[in-house]
C-alpha cells in the first residue's frame, strides 16, 4: 500500500474540509436580514448550515486521524479491534479507521 499517495490524497482532502468549514462559518455569521420572513426562511438555512458544519468538522477530524495514523505507522490498523482494515475499504474510505466487522 502507497501510504505516501494516500497521504497526499487526505492532506488535499483535509483542506478541502477545511475551505468548505470557512465557507459555513461565514454563511454563518452573515448579518441577519430586516424582513422577517426572509429572516425566518435564513433562520431554516442555518439550521442546515449547521448540521453540514457538524458533519465536515466530524469528516475533518477522521482525515486528520488517518494522516496521524500514517505518520505513526499505524495506518490500516482497526481502532476497535487491532486488525487489519482491509485495502478495498482503504480504497474506499482512505479515512476508514475501522474495519467493516467493527464499523
Amino acid at each position: 500500500m502507497d501510504t505516501t499517495k494516500i497521504r497526499s490524497a487526505l492532506v488535499s482532502k483535509l483542506k478541502e474540509l477545511e475551505a468548505r468549514a470557512a465557507e459555513i462559518e461565514d454563511d454563518l455569521s452573515a448579518t441577519p436580514n430586516s424582513d422577517w420572513e426572509e429572516n425566518a426562511k435564513e433562520s431554516e438555512d442555518d439550521d442546515v448550515l449547521a448540521s453540514l458544519g457538524d458533519l465536515t468538522m466530524d469528516d475533518m477530524q477522521q482525515v486528520a486521524l488517518a494522516i496521524s495514523q500514517i505518520d505513526s505507522g499505524e495506518y490500516g490498523t482497526c481502532t476497535s479491534c487491532q486488525g487489519k482494515i482491509g485495502a478495498e475499504r482503504l480504497k474506499a474510505l482512505p479515512y476508514a479507521t475501522q474495519c467493516i466487522k467493527c464499523a
